[in-house]
Order: C-alpha cells, then structure tokens, then sequence
C-alpha cells in the first residue's frame, strides 16, 4: 500500500538531483579536497566508524577537518569545538556521533552544521591551514560538492533489496548509487566470505567505482564510571544492555558469546535518555544485593548517558562500553583503499580493476 507513496519520494528526490546536476540549482564546489562518507538508507550503515576510520587515516598525512549535520542536538546552526566553551562541548551541543569523534580526535577541528555550504566556509575561516574536509552523511546534502564520496550499505539490507521510503529505508531510488566514487559493505559477518564478482552485479556497480567489504570489530569493554572501575569485567557472568542505536542486534550477537544478557533496554536511534528511563533500569538491575551484573552501552550511547540531567543516577551504575572500530576483509583491501584516499587529497587518480 505505500508503494505509490515510495515512488513519489523517489521521484522528487531525483528530480532534486537532477536540477542539481544540470546546473538548474546551484551547488558549491569545495574549494579544498573533501571526503563525504554517507548512504542511501536511514541511519544504520555504520557512518560514524567509517568517518573516523577515514580520519584516523588522513591525519596522518594532512591537516584534517571534520564536519558534521549534528543530528540530535539542541543547537542551531554552526557549532565548532574551537568556538565553544568546554562545559558546552558535548552531545547535546553537537550530537552524539560528532562528539564522539571529537574525543577521539580532539586534535581534529570538528564543528557541525546543517547547511555544509556554511558549515565548510566557516570552518576553513577558523582553521586557513586545512587541506582536506572529512563529511559525516553529505551525500544528499546537494548544494555542496564533496570532491569524493563513499557511499556505504549494508550486508544484510543492501540498497538494490530496498526501496525509498515509506515502504523501504532509502533517501533517494538505488540508482543514485552511481554517482559514488567508492562503495563499502558495511557489518559483514564473519562467517561471510562476500564474492566481489557477484556483489558487483548485485549492487549494479560502474567499472570506475571501487567495492570493498568491512565488518565491526568490537574491543574490550572499559569501565567508564566509578561503579565500573570497582568491577573486574573477565569475573562477571550476567549483563544489562543499554542501546539508542539504530541497529544493536550484531552488538548483542557479540555480547552474547561471552555474556548471559539477563535484559535489554533498547530504544530509539540517537535517544535522549531520561531520568526516569535510567532510574527504571537501576531499579530493575542494579537496586538489590543479588549476583552483580554490568550494564554495558556503546561509545555513541555514552555520548548521551553523561547529560547533566541524569549523569547522578548514571554515576551509581557499573557501565561498561564496548568501543568498535571497522576493519577490511583483507589487508590488500585496506592498503588499496586507503591509498585510493590518500591520492585524492594528493590530486592523483587511482584508477580502478576489477578485483576493487
């Protein structure tokens, strides 16, 4: 029944981009090199560790930049870290993925803003030195010009198995997957070896863009409150997790090989936890003196649990994040891919092959 309603999304979303492309509207073209990391779908592809992926890489060369929608926040429009006062550098100022990235990067300027137009001018103004601009989610943001964009999908949902909303997830039909310069496969299994040949096929990749493959790596948990650090993590059997993400199932299949999950409380992407929500799961979990448990949470989900609101309650609690990072199939994969960024920054073109 909402089918009609998908292909009337879909068609004014490429008409947009069509008007666009031809010139009919207006789009600025990046003065300097910038990388866009984005998707079709609706959240859920993985965009924050392949952004920081493709930062930690660059920064090793380049002076880096990182500019964010800042999805979530309580402020208008341009926020940087470099304008704001400390106490006022956290998620509800700039979002919980930005200011995530912030804490792993605070050498990176990073700022947010909704209009990437401004946002990319006001940024460059702070910092003259710049030479490439890193995009969190950019690739429908059609009045700027990304010189490079790396579109992500998932293993389980790939774009050419959906359809715009509101019957599917995407933004745009899947045929605006060939305006990409990369295509990654974000959250493969590990049991999945992915042939390039046929997800080619299946994706309806052009002979100039490149495939790669990449699957979460989750490490260690680490305590991050006074409850936590009390608790050796190794001598604990039972958990609580707590997730406001988009997708947590490949957290808990993880969680579940070396935990007994006793609950879950899952919400709504990018949630704003609040007083009563926190004080519930203490109370259920955590308020008696039974078989101690953890309660384990994502890095992105911790952005929003240290709000003033509730960081009291918060502090009383054994919280345990699970920080993830994205790792490539193979290491010839990595090594192609991040060459073919570095030669982007450089101004060379990496020309593709058929093994992408």
């Amino acid at each position: 029944m909402l089918t009609p309603f998908s292909l009337i999304y879909g068609l004014v979303a490429a008409l947009r981009r069509f008007l666009y492309r031809t010139g009919f509207l207006f789009s600025a073209e990046s003065p300097i090199p910038a990388i866009d990391i984005g998707n079709l779908a609706v959240g859920g592809t993985g965009k924050t560790p392949h952004t920081q992926y493709v930062i930690g890489q660059l920064k090793q060369e380049f002076q880096v930049a990182a500019l964010s929608r800042g999805y979530g926040r309580a402020s208008k429009g341009y926020q940087s870290v470099k304008q704001c006062d400390s106490a006022d550098v956290n998620a509800q100022t700039f979002g919980d993925e930005p200011f995530m990235t912030h804490l792993r990067f605070p050498d990176i300027p990073m700022a947010v803003d909704g209009d990437r137009v401004e946002g990319v001018r006001n940024l460059l103004d702070e910092n003259p030195g710049t030479e490439v601009v890193v995009l969190d989610d950019a690739y429908q943001h059609l009045r700027f010009r990304p010189s490079f964009h790396i579109l992500l999908t998932e293993y389980n949902r790939p774009y050419r198995l959906d359809m715009p909303m509101p019957a599917g997830k995407l933004r745009e039909f899947p045929s605006a997957a060939r305006f990409a310069d990369v295509v990654v496969v974000t959250k493969v299994p590990d049991i999945a070896n992915p042939d390039d040949s046929t997800w080619r096929y299946k994706l309806r990749i052009k002979p100039r863009q490149h495939l790669f493959f990449t699957r979460y790596r989750y490490e260690q948990l680490f305590p991050v409150t006074p409850a936590a650090e009390k608790i050796d993590p190794k001598s604990v059997r039972d958990i609580v997790v707590l997730t406001g993400i988009a997708h947590p199932q490949p957290l808990i299949s993880h969680l579940e090989k070396t935990y007994n999950i006793v609950g879950h409380h899952e919400f709504p992407d990018h949630h704003f936890f609040t007083e009563k929500e926190i004080q519930t799961v203490y109370d259920k979990h955590f308020n008696n003196i039974g078989n101690q448990c953890l309660l384990v949470t994502t890095e992105k989900d911790w952005m929003r649990l240290q709000a003033e609101r509730i960081v009291n309650i918060v502090s009383l609690l054994p919280v345990f994040v699970v920080p993830v990072n994205v790792e490539f199939l193979t290491s010839a994969q990595r090594d192609k891919f991040n060459q073919i960024i570095i030669d982007h920054v450089r101004g060379k073109e990496t020309k593709n092959s058929a093994n992408g």
